[in-house]
């Protein structure tokens, strides 16, 4: 396994466990469909949260949240329409952003964007 995939998964995992912490309810973990993937898929209430995460060994060039950009955006609203249709899903969507700097012997530095962005269609 290369060195991105295995720290991918390591920040999802971090990721997950930080949420859990919250109270949110895991779900799955990396839905797959020709439209994309979704990382991590919460119940937080009445809603379900799509978790987009990203990961970062330092952030001179900024921190993961800020390269989520439009794109990939309405890429993740796309594959959560499918992903809705999937699983029968109708009720309330809420998408947040996980960025995780995880240098090297330092605890992950986690940072937690409720509610990044929206579906606007």
């Amino acid at each position: 396994m290369s060195s991105s995939i295995e720290s991918g998964a390591r920040a999802e995992e971090i990721a997950k466990q930080f949420l859990q912490s919250l109270g949110l309810i895991f779900l799955r973990s990396n839905f797959r469909c020709k439209m994309g993937e979704i990382d991590l898929v919460f119940q937080d209430k009445d809603e379900r949260v799509i978790v987009e995460v990203r990961s970062r060994k330092q952030t001179s060039f900024g921190d993961g949240a800020e390269t989520v950009f439009y794109q990939k955006q309405k890429k993740l609203i796309r594959t959560t329409k499918y992903y809705q249709q999937t699983e029968q899903y109708w009720g309330n969507i809420r998408f947040d952003v996980i960025s995780i700097v995880v240098a090297d012997n330092a605890a992950p530095v986690i940072t937690h964007i409720p509610d990044a962005f929206m579906d606007e269609g």
